[in-house]
């Protein structure tokens, strides 16, 4: 998965007369590791989180070289790390956790290599319908209109399945996401879902509210009980007030998930997870969410996949006890 690459050749003329100094550079670029985290699209605030952390690496980190790639996002990601393209990615958890096992959309398709690297903030999956319109919980959307997402994304696949688990069935309006607010607004819809941070607003939803106003669907403790017994990896999450002045509710929530695979070398997982969690507020003054974050209590907390060697005996030096859960094959 790491890639070696020398950055300086000897060629077999023009260094001939400093030959020690081509020499002393081969060596020195041989030891350095090229590395590529799969992020999403630069046109999302997280594209800034990862070129944050590269600068970081590449300043704390003598021995490596580490590039942004954008990416369509968390499923891209899996494929591309499956396939040895980039050394680690953004995901969201549980769906790392679904690649692992071979769950949901991977049914019968386990990835046993992949391992958590770090885990970050939460993100919700708001069900915003037209204020004015009969729906007033979740259950009400039987039958209506509505977008579970941009077509083919995670935030799709999360809204058929809770629903799904509830026997709810929308009349799904599937299409990507800035058509699906347009709609909203010209009301061919009576609502959409859409991904976003619990305690900041979302520049989509702030869009749609211009033209109707919102209400955001509540999933009671019955709801996440029916889905949870289903699906007992869903998360969802009690907030006292969100960015859409609702007052206290659940949320159907995910955490970003920085996944990686058993390849990376022990030393080098080690390496950068030490960097990542000792520079959060430097990472911080390029993505202001994060800041004050604890990077270990998240990993221990909200990861369900296990864990890399390397961030295990960071945490174990540390003096944290790693759930059994969390532990590797082999530790």
């Amino acid at each position: 998965m790491t890639h070696l690459v020398q950055k300086f050749k000897r060629g077999a003329f023009g260094c001939l007369s400093v030959a020690a100094i081509c020499g002393a550079a081969s060596i020195a670029s041989a030891e350095t590791r090229q590395l590529s985290i799969g992020a999403t699209s630069q046109a999302s605030s997280l594209y800034a989180y990862h070129v944050a952390v590269a600068q970081v690496l590449n300043t704390a980190l003598d021995d490596v070289n580490v590039s942004v790639v954008e990416t369509g996002g968390g499923l891209d990601n899996m494929r591309r790390l499956s396939e040895g393209q980039v050394d680690w990615g953004m995901m969201a958890e549980p769906d790392l956790f679904e690649y692992y096992k071979g769950l949901g959309p991977f049914e019968g398709q386990p990835n046993p290599d992949f391992r958590t690297f770090w885990t970050t903030t939460p993100l919700a999956y708001f069900f915003v319908v037209d204020v004015e319109s009969d729906v007033q919980a979740i259950g009400d959307l039987q039958g209506q209109s509505f977008n579970g997402g941009g077509r083919g994304s995670g935030t799709e696949r999360a809204s058929f399945e809770g629903l799904g688990a509830l026997g709810v069935e929308p009349d799904w309006f599937r299409t990507g996401m800035s058509d699906a607010i347009t709609a909203f607004q010209d009301r061919r819809i009576v609502g959409f879902t859409k991904a976003g941070p619990p305690a900041s607003p979302d520049s989509a939803i702030l869009n749609a509210q211009t033209a109707r106003d919102i209400r955001i669907l509540n999933w009671t403790d019955e709801d996440i009980a029916k889905v949870q017994a289903q699906y007992p990896h869903f998360d969802f999450m009690q907030v006292d007030e969100t960015p859409y002045e609702t007052g206290p509710m659940n949320l159907r929530v995910v955490f970003i998930t920085m996944g990686t695979t058993k390849d990376m070398p022990e030393d080098l997982a080690y390496d950068i997870y030490k960097a990542v969690v000792e520079n959060v507020d430097k990472v911080a003054e390029s993505y202001g969410a994060i800041a004050g974050l604890d990077i270990v209590q998240q990993t221990l907390e909200r990861a369900q996949t296990p864990l890399h060697r390397g961030v295990v005996r960071y945490l174990r030096e540390q003096g944290h006890e790693v759930p059994e859960r969390l532990l590797p094959p082999g530790l």
